[in-house]
């Protein structure tokens, strides 16, 4: 299964007609944490939160769900520019940054 990982995407499929129409309002955070809750055992759901967190600035939470999604199915993801990439890549190559992402 590929999933688009872009945010934009992920999070438009469940928020309301109100939070859509007003999407400079909603909290990307919160948004992702609701496709995340929805999907827990959803590798590229855990990948797309520690995203968020990380642009957030809150790069010391991200490494949680990086973790999670490593305990979870490897699944093949999409990048914003077309190529596929696998969850455990993505979790393996934050994670080895964790120290960098947590000095942010």
């Amino acid at each position: 299964m590929i999933k688009i990982v872009t945010m934009g995407l992920v999070a438009l499929s469940t928020l309301s007609g109100a939070a859509i129409a007003h999407p400079a309002t909603e909290d990307p955070v919160r948004a992702t944490q609701a496709v995340a809750q929805l999907s827990p055992r959803d590798g590229g759901a855990q990948i797309e939160l520690a995203n968020a967190l990380v642009r957030a600035g809150r790069a010391d939470e991200a490494v949680k769900y990086y973790r999670r999604a490593m305990a979870l199915d490897n699944v093949m993801l999409e990048t914003r520019g077309g190529d596929a990439i696998w969850s455990h890549q993505v979790a393996t190559h934050m994670l080895g940054n964790a120290p960098q992402l947590a000095a942010r």
